[in-house]
């Protein structure tokens, strides 16, 4: 009897650190999908501001260090078990890294845009890209494989995806800097007067066809010449020029795609093709965020983005 008693009370000793372990990698994916969604933000508004100003942006990228914040506190607080401590060490530094850099980012972007005295902002906005960098490293190497070792020890199998908070390596030279922060400056010309806004209309895949839906899982092909056709109306009284679509996969990593309507007139509708040359993901459900940019005046903005869930099959 004591023998079975000892046997019994061990098995809900397991079964309940499996249940702490369990827990925590869910707690993980989530905060690695929020910073992820963080990154997604920022080099949106750095390179499509869709009408704001250097104030704006200000504001936004210093709201998301407070969410960046955020994210760290509640690393740090994460109930786990032990053996994931080293784990969560490395998560925390990443996130902190993250965080940083937003802050420090925020607060060069108004001399990153005056009229003069411009380069130091500049260079100091590219250094900060390298606390990314050194953030995604950090994810990857130290707490991607502290994770896997740990979970492979308790012989439980969980998946944890890739983070990638730079989404490319041309953000650390400041001449790349510098030309890409023209885009925030240039979206400062006033709209003409009148009524300006842009729909996103319908999504659909080519060579398949397939009209994406929101609601559900969309199934669609990726093999040669995979392309989204994405059909987008000007909802406004004024022709519009440079319209910004993109296309963004993720997926553990991401992909993220964009292509320029030139013009589009008043009431108009036209559809753009963007191809996808880099293989999505196969087999798993994979996020797929297509987003319209406002145009100059534009006010209502809930129509220009759609959300889908998509899971890629080998053509």
């Amino acid at each position: 009897m004591l023998i079975l008693l000892i046997v019994g009370i061990n098995g809900c000793l397991g079964a309940r650190k499996d249940r702490a372990y369990r827990n925590y990698a869910d707690d993980v994916r989530a905060l690695v999908e929020e910073s992820n969604g963080l990154s997604d933000k920022q080099f949106e508004l750095l390179t499509r501001p869709k009408g704001a100003d250097s104030l704006d942006i200000q504001n936004e990228i210093n709201a998301q260090s407070t969410d960046a914040e955020q994210l760290v506190e509640r690393a740090k607080g994460l109930d786990h078990p032990d053996e994931l401590n080293p784990a969560n060490r490395w998560i925390v530094t990443s996130l902190e890294l993250r965080r940083d850099g937003l802050n420090k980012i925020a607060q060069k972007i108004p001399a990153a845009l005056a009229d003069r005295g411009r380069r130091p902002a500049i260079e100091s906005i590219a250094a900060q890209m390298q606390a990314f960098l050194a953030s995604d490293v950090i994810y990857s190497q130290r707490a991607l494989p502290a994770l896997q070792r740990a979970y492979a020890d308790r012989n439980l199998d969980e998946k944890f995806g890739r983070s990638e908070f730079l989404p490319n390596l041309g953000w650390l030279d400041p001449d790349t800097v510098e030309s890409r922060l023209g885009n925030i400056a240039g979206s400062q010309t006033a709209a003409t007067p009148g009524l300006h806004g842009t729909g996103l209309v319908s999504v659909s895949t080519k060579p398949s066809g397939t009209t994406l839906n929101e609601s559900g899982v969309n199934r669609v092909v990726a093999g040669d010449g995979l392309a989204f056709d994405v059909e987008v109306q000007n909802q406004g009284e004024s022709e519009e020029t440079d319209v910004s679509v993109s296309v963004s996969i993720r997926d553990g990593q991401q992909i993220n795609v964009d292509q320029t309507i030139s013009r589009i007139a008043a009431g108009d509708t036209q559809t753009i093709s963007i191809p996808i040359t880099k293989q999505p993901a196969t087999g798993s459900v994979s996020t797929v965020t297509v987003v319209v940019a406002a145009v100059p005046g534009e006010k209502v903005k809930e129509n220009n983005k759609a959300t889908y869930q998509v899971v890629f099959s080998s053509g």
